[in-house]
């Protein structure tokens, strides 16, 4: 892995470490159990994934990073607060992450689409649009 790849990978780990933050806080924060536990086990494939993209950068001789971003606390401060402004906290949350994990997965289809790194960044595009999937049916079967 070249150096402007570790760049680019290191750059979707923070976006994945990102994302299964805010999964952690939307499960600590939904008030339906069942939903809570999807969101928990969506945080620890997030963790899987950052993980093995972690694994990839070190073997390369890089160094991974290991927090999010620097929005990343200011996305969390957002979401907690239209959470906490909306008359369903839980369709709020879904609504969030929906999003979110969509910027996410076009994010690995762009990179896997230009970079020479497909084979690292393909691997988890599968989970990646499940995950979505999974927000995408939860908002249907919300009503919204």
């Amino acid at each position: 892995m070249e150096r402007n790849s570790i760049r680019v990978v290191n750059g979707l780990i923070r976006r994945v470490i990102a994302d299964r933050d805010l999964y952690g806080q939307a499960a600590r924060g939904v008030r339906e159990p069942g939903l809570k536990a999807i969101l928990q086990e969506s945080a620890e494939s997030l963790t899987a994934i950052a993980a093995e993209l972690q694994g990839e950068v070190t073997a390369t001789g890089g160094r991974p990073v290991t927090a999010g971003g620097p929005m990343s606390g200011v996305r969390r401060s957002v979401m907690e607060a239209t959470a906490k402004l909306s008359h369903d906290p839980d369709v709020t949350y879904i609504r969030t992450l929906e999003l979110m994990e969509r910027r996410l997965l076009d994010a690995f289809l762009r990179l896997e689409s230009s970079s020479g790194d497909r084979a690292i960044v393909g691997r988890h595009i599968a989970r990646l649009r499940l995950l979505h999937l999974d927000m995408v049916h939860m908002g249907g079967a919300t009503g919204r």
